[in-house]
């Protein structure tokens, strides 16, 4: 049984998974990060409707960014905790792969996330007999109408919360954008039987942020 942990979006999400199946899963979409307030709660609601203790878990898998640079500490604090304190193994995947590929029907995917402006966080996957891999590696892109060309001229399905982004900036005519779609950790349990997951140090590992923690001055007088 793995305890599975997505908060590098506006989605908080938590799923406890096994041989395949989801046993439980809880997840709320919230535009004011409620991660902090609910996480916690939400897996101890999991691990009580399974029956479950910490130590009978065999690992905790988290997705490991990009996303919110808030968000990702948190998911990761809580995976490392639980990890520590019961000494079973911390695992990871993409935050990028954490989407429903078993009802995609297109061959290529872009899965995108916002991150500022008319830049977006992306990954690229390709179907390879029934699962999809991924094409390189994740990248920050400031979206135009001449990015990806590679893929301009293909049958793609762009999910994410950015999708209607890059549908606005980009706008091929061959390509199928998603409508609110997010990360979560429902899916992960995907990439988990596709051997996409990976074991991490528990005390060394952190969160992906692809770029650096930028510090903005608040423009409320708090004098």
């Amino acid at each position: 049984m793995i305890l599975c942990i997505e908060t590098a979006t506006k989605n908080c999400s938590v799923a406890l998974v096994s041989k395949g199946v989801c046993i439980a899963h809880r997840s709320q979409f919230s535009d004011k990060y409620i991660h902090g307030e609910r996480l916690h709660g939400f897996i101890k609601e999991i691990m009580d409707e399974a029956n479950l203790s910490f130590e009978e878990l065999s690992g905790v898998c988290v997705g490991k960014g990009p996303g919110s640079y808030t968000g990702l500490r948190i998911g990761v604090s809580a995976a490392k905790g639980i990890c520590f304190a019961s000494r079973k193994k911390l695992y990871s995947i993409p935050t990028l792969g954490c989407f429903d590929f078993n009802a995609i029907h297109k061959d290529f995917v872009l899965s995108v996330l916002d991150a500022r402006r008319d830049e977006v966080y992306a990954l690229k996957w390709k179907r390879e007999g029934t699962s999809f891999v991924a094409i390189g590696i994740e990248h920050a892109e400031v979206v135009h109408t001449d990015s990806w060309p590679e893929w301009r001229e293909k049958e793609v399905l762009v999910i994410g919360d950015a999708a209607q982004k890059v549908k606005e900036l980009h706008g091929s005519p061959h390509w199928t954008y998603s409508q609110n779609s997010f990360p979560n950790a429902l899916f992960m349990n995907q990439l988990i039987s596709a051997g996409g997951m990976n074991e991490e140090d528990v005390a060394y590992f952190e969160p992906f942020y692809l770029k650096d923690f930028v510090a903005v001055k608040s423009k409320k007088n708090l004098l």
